[in-house]
Protein backbone atom coordinates (compact mmCIF):
# COMPACT_ATOMS: atom_id res chain seq x y z
CA UNK A 1 0.00 0.00 0.00
CA UNK A 2 2.81 2.41 0.82
CA UNK A 3 4.41 1.66 -2.56
CA UNK A 4 1.11 2.44 -4.25
CA UNK A 5 0.75 5.61 -2.19
CA UNK A 6 4.23 6.73 -3.18
CA UNK A 7 3.39 6.04 -6.81
CA UNK A 8 0.19 8.13 -6.60
CA UNK A 9 2.12 10.98 -4.94
CA UNK A 10 4.78 10.83 -7.67
CA UNK A 11 2.18 10.86 -10.46
CA UNK A 12 0.27 13.67 -8.74
CA UNK A 13 3.46 15.75 -8.59
CA UNK A 14 4.06 15.04 -12.28
CA UNK A 15 0.49 16.04 -13.11
CA UNK A 16 0.76 19.28 -11.12
CA UNK A 17 4.11 20.10 -12.74
CA UNK A 18 3.14 19.29 -16.36
CA UNK A 19 -0.65 19.60 -16.36
CA UNK A 20 -1.09 16.07 -17.68
CA UNK A 21 0.18 12.50 -17.42
CA UNK A 22 1.76 10.04 -19.82
CA UNK A 23 -0.55 7.34 -21.17
CA UNK A 24 1.19 4.89 -18.86
CA UNK A 25 0.58 7.19 -15.87
CA UNK A 26 -3.08 7.60 -16.83
CA UNK A 27 -3.49 3.82 -17.09
CA UNK A 28 -1.84 3.29 -13.71
CA UNK A 29 -3.98 5.89 -11.94
CA UNK A 30 -7.13 4.40 -13.48
CA UNK A 31 -6.06 0.92 -12.35
CA UNK A 32 -5.63 2.22 -8.81
CA UNK A 33 -8.91 4.11 -8.95
CA UNK A 34 -10.70 0.87 -9.81
CA UNK A 35 -8.77 -1.10 -7.18
CA UNK A 36 -9.87 1.39 -4.53
CA UNK A 37 -13.52 1.46 -5.69
CA UNK A 38 -13.57 4.64 -7.72
CA UNK A 39 -14.69 4.95 -11.33
CA UNK A 40 -11.98 5.37 -13.94
CA UNK A 41 -11.64 8.91 -15.29
CA UNK A 42 -10.73 10.42 -18.62
CA UNK A 43 -9.96 13.95 -17.43
CA UNK A 44 -7.66 14.17 -14.44
CA UNK A 45 -7.85 16.87 -11.80
CA UNK A 46 -5.87 17.48 -8.63
CA UNK A 47 -8.91 16.27 -6.66
CA UNK A 48 -8.71 12.89 -8.42
CA UNK A 49 -5.32 12.32 -6.80
CA UNK A 50 -6.43 13.66 -3.41
CA UNK A 51 -9.46 11.37 -3.39
CA UNK A 52 -7.29 8.40 -4.32
CA UNK A 53 -4.73 9.23 -1.63
CA UNK A 54 -7.51 9.24 0.97
CA UNK A 55 -7.91 5.50 0.31
CA UNK A 56 -4.41 4.42 -0.68
CA UNK A 57 -2.95 4.49 2.81
CA UNK A 58 -1.91 2.17 5.59
CA UNK A 59 -3.83 0.97 8.60
CA UNK A 60 -1.78 1.36 11.78
CA UNK A 61 -0.62 -1.90 13.32
CA UNK A 62 -2.15 -1.03 16.70
CA UNK A 63 -5.61 -0.71 15.14
CA UNK A 64 -5.34 -3.99 13.23
CA UNK A 65 -4.03 -5.87 16.28
CA UNK A 66 -6.72 -4.54 18.61
CA UNK A 67 -9.54 -5.25 16.17
CA UNK A 68 -8.20 -8.73 15.41
CA UNK A 69 -8.03 -9.49 19.13
CA UNK A 70 -11.58 -8.26 19.73
CA UNK A 71 -13.16 -9.78 16.64
CA UNK A 72 -11.51 -13.19 16.95
CA UNK A 73 -11.53 -13.56 20.73
CA UNK A 74 -7.73 -13.33 20.71
CA UNK A 75 -7.67 -15.93 17.92
CA UNK A 76 -9.82 -18.47 19.75
CA UNK A 77 -13.09 -18.11 17.81
CA UNK A 78 -14.28 -20.84 15.47
CA UNK A 79 -14.19 -18.33 12.61
CA UNK A 80 -10.53 -17.50 13.30
CA UNK A 81 -9.43 -21.09 13.85
CA UNK A 82 -11.31 -22.72 10.96
CA UNK A 83 -11.60 -19.87 8.46
CA UNK A 84 -8.79 -17.43 9.31
CA UNK A 85 -11.38 -14.69 9.79
CA UNK A 86 -9.61 -12.42 12.25
CA UNK A 87 -11.79 -9.33 11.77
CA UNK A 88 -15.39 -10.56 11.90
CA UNK A 89 -15.89 -9.83 8.20
CA UNK A 90 -19.22 -10.83 6.71
CA UNK A 91 -20.17 -11.98 3.22
CA UNK A 92 -23.59 -12.12 1.65
CA UNK A 93 -23.66 -14.99 -0.84
CA UNK A 94 -24.77 -18.45 0.28
CA UNK A 95 -21.76 -20.69 0.89
CA UNK A 96 -19.20 -17.85 1.12
CA UNK A 97 -18.37 -18.65 4.73
CA UNK A 98 -19.77 -19.88 8.03
CA UNK A 99 -23.36 -19.47 9.12
CA UNK A 100 -23.21 -18.01 12.65
CA UNK A 101 -25.09 -20.14 15.18
CA UNK A 102 -26.73 -17.00 16.63
CA UNK A 103 -27.66 -15.37 13.32
CA UNK A 104 -31.11 -13.79 13.65
CA UNK A 105 -33.95 -15.34 11.69
CA UNK A 106 -34.49 -13.81 8.27
CA UNK A 107 -30.85 -12.73 7.95
CA UNK A 108 -28.68 -14.23 5.20
CA UNK A 109 -25.15 -13.02 5.95
CA UNK A 110 -22.32 -15.42 6.69
CA UNK A 111 -18.92 -14.95 8.31
CA UNK A 112 -16.32 -15.00 5.54
CA UNK A 113 -13.92 -17.93 5.31
CA UNK A 114 -10.36 -17.11 4.13
CA UNK A 115 -7.58 -19.28 2.76
CA UNK A 116 -4.97 -17.72 5.07
CA UNK A 117 -4.50 -15.06 7.74
CA UNK A 118 -2.84 -12.93 5.04
CA UNK A 119 -6.08 -13.01 3.01
CA UNK A 120 -8.01 -11.92 6.10
CA UNK A 121 -5.68 -8.96 6.65
CA UNK A 122 -5.87 -7.96 2.98
CA UNK A 123 -9.69 -8.02 3.04
CA UNK A 124 -9.74 -6.02 6.29
CA UNK A 125 -7.42 -3.32 4.93
CA UNK A 126 -9.38 -3.14 1.68
CA UNK A 127 -12.63 -2.84 3.65
CA UNK A 128 -11.36 0.07 5.76
CA UNK A 129 -9.86 1.78 2.72
CA UNK A 130 -12.89 1.49 0.43
CA UNK A 131 -16.13 0.97 2.35
CA UNK A 132 -18.35 4.05 2.66
CA UNK A 133 -18.93 3.26 6.33
CA UNK A 134 -15.34 4.25 7.14
CA UNK A 135 -15.24 7.70 5.56
CA UNK A 136 -14.87 9.17 9.07
CA UNK A 137 -11.83 6.98 9.79
CA UNK A 138 -10.25 8.00 6.50
CA UNK A 139 -10.93 11.68 7.27
CA UNK A 140 -9.14 11.33 10.61
CA UNK A 141 -6.25 9.61 8.84
CA UNK A 142 -6.08 12.38 6.22
CA UNK A 143 -6.00 15.00 9.00
CA UNK A 144 -3.20 13.15 10.82
CA UNK A 145 -1.24 12.92 7.55
CA UNK A 146 -1.60 16.65 6.93
CA UNK A 147 -0.68 17.66 10.50
CA UNK A 148 2.41 15.65 11.46
CA UNK A 149 2.25 12.66 9.13
CA UNK A 150 2.13 10.13 11.95
CA UNK A 151 -0.76 7.70 12.10
CA UNK A 152 -1.91 5.94 15.23
CA UNK A 153 -4.62 3.42 15.70
CA UNK A 154 -6.03 5.00 18.84
CA UNK A 155 -7.11 8.13 16.96
CA UNK A 156 -8.27 6.29 13.85
CA UNK A 157 -10.49 4.03 15.94
CA UNK A 158 -12.73 7.05 16.57
CA UNK A 159 -13.96 6.74 12.97
CA UNK A 160 -15.10 3.11 13.26
CA UNK A 161 -18.54 3.53 14.83
CA UNK A 162 -20.07 1.59 11.92
CA UNK A 163 -17.66 -1.37 12.16
CA UNK A 164 -19.69 -3.10 14.85
CA UNK A 165 -23.30 -3.14 15.96
CA UNK A 166 -21.93 -1.83 19.27
CA UNK A 167 -21.17 1.53 17.64
CA UNK A 168 -19.35 3.92 19.97
CA UNK A 169 -19.00 1.24 22.67
CA UNK A 170 -16.93 -0.70 20.15
CA UNK A 171 -14.65 2.31 19.65
CA UNK A 172 -14.08 2.47 23.42
CA UNK A 173 -13.20 -1.23 23.45
CA UNK A 174 -10.71 -0.85 20.60
CA UNK A 175 -9.10 2.21 22.17
CA UNK A 176 -8.96 0.57 25.60
CA UNK A 177 -7.26 -2.49 24.14
CA UNK A 178 -4.72 -0.29 22.34
CA UNK A 179 -3.95 1.60 25.55
CA UNK A 180 -3.87 -1.32 27.98
CA UNK A 181 -1.59 -3.36 25.72
CA UNK A 182 0.52 -0.36 24.65
CA UNK A 183 -0.09 -1.28 21.01
CA UNK A 184 0.79 2.21 19.70
CA UNK A 185 4.44 1.22 20.09
CA UNK A 186 3.97 -0.85 16.91
CA UNK A 187 2.70 2.06 14.79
Amino acid sequence: ILKERSEVERLMAEFLRKGDLSRRGERRINELLETYDFDAVEAFEEQTFKDLLSRVDEIPTSLALSQAALESGWGSSRFAREGYNLFGMWCYEPGCGFVPSRRPGGKSYEVTKYESPKDSFAAYINNLNTNRYYVAMRAIRRELRSSDGNLNGYELAAGLHRYSQEGYVYISKVQSLIQSNQLCRFD
